[in-house]
């Protein structure tokens, strides 16, 4: 299999370079500086003047240089946290297949991608995120027509483990770091994506009125609307008290110089829990959120309501992937009680 191709870094000279056609070719200075590397380094890939987009006609160019313009769409008009979530993917894919000439990309090659990967079931995502690049760049005019077309997406699973009450208390009592038990409670006790948990600030809380404020948000685009996260009376409490400890910065950070938890960090998190309570196989860190859902519907809250509490803007995705109540045994007979008037 071809050797994957990026940045690498030198001590001695304090340098990233590229290795490319036997070259060794300097990229930035500093051990912090990667980010700035690898921008360099796809300018590198490019053969073109930075800015410019590559010229079809002009000569043949690199799967790196789809990607490279690509990204530059969600860096300008999504929010970082849609741009983190196709650099994640499509620079791994760029490091296998970056030198491939785009118009000779196959789908083998996404399964060879994929293959050589253990994304432990979001190979969904991983296509999506290389179907959407090249599809844009066919819409663009960029690369017609798109070789990856016929590449077919992995069915959706659905989210099934949900966590009993006596279930989030061993959790709770296993996770000794005050920071992270903090940031569990408030996954559960607010509905939240992780993502939105670890960037509140005091700035977001209005304490009035008992909410969290997003302007800036994964739906925003699609609602026209801030997100409002609705908090629990525990949850007023909570935020009150880190505003007061903390009236800079996040709410929720981790150990680490109070930065946000990290999507990586927080799979680390919940593996090693797994590994120390074995019974709770299959508990992820959404499947708090996913509690949070199916305790709500089981309490009688409506399934309009349950979807706005999540930040939904439709009840679909709290059918099809948060109202499980068969698994609620104890809840379900009784409803087939009353149902046969018994």
């Amino acid at each position: 299999m071809r050797k994957a191709l990026k940045p690498w870094y030198r001590t001695q000279t304090d340098t990233w370079y590229a290795t490319v056609r036997g070259e060794k070719i300097p990229l930035a200075k500093g051990r912090d500086s990667y980010a700035e590397a690898e921008k360099a380094f796809h300018r590198l890939m490019l053969d073109v003047g930075e800015g410019q987009p590559p010229d079809p006609s002009a000569k043949p160019f690199h799967v790196v240089a789809i990607i490279d313009l690509f990204l530059d769409h969600p860096e300008r008009h999504n929010s970082r946290e849609t741009y983190a979530w196709y650099k994640r993917f499509l620079q791994s894919f760029c490091e296998l297949h970056g030198r491939t000439l785009a118009a000779e990309l196959k789908p083998i090659h996404v399964t060879r991608w994929l293959d050589a990967n253990t994304w432990k079931g979001g190979q969904r995502n991983t296509v999506i995120a290389v179907k959407r690049a090249f599809n844009w760049a066919d819409k663009q005019g960029v690369l017609s027509p798109n070789p990856l077309r016929n590449v077919e997406k992995p069915p959706a699973g659905r989210r099934t483990r949900i966590v009993t009450a006596e279930e989030r208390a061993e959790i709770l009592a296993a996770v000794k770091d005050r920071n992270f038990k903090e940031f569990l409670t408030a996954l559960y006790q607010t509905g939240c994506r992780p993502s939105e948990v670890a960037r509140v600030t005091a700035a977001n809380v209005n304490l009035e009125l008992g909410v969290w404020i997003f302007e800036q948000h994964k739906t925003g685009k699609k609602t026209g609307k801030p997100r409002v996260i609705y908090l629990s009376p525990e949850m007023v409490e909570m935020s009150r008290r880190l505003m007061a400890e903390r009236p800079e910065g996040r709410l929720f950070p981790s150990r680490k110089l109070g930065r946000p938890f990290t999507q990586n960090a927080i799979r680390i998190r919940f593996r090693r829990l797994r590994e120390k309570l074995p019974h709770l196989k299959g508990v992820v860190c959404y499947s708090l959120r996913h509690s949070y859902a199916t305790d709500a519907l089981e309490r009688g809250v409506g399934i309009a309501q349950v979807a706005e509490l999540l930040g939904h803007v439709g009840t679909r995705m709290v059918s099809r992937h948060y109202g499980r109540l068969h698994q609620k045994v104890a809840h379900m007979r009784e409803a087939a009680r009353k149902a046969t008037g018994q």
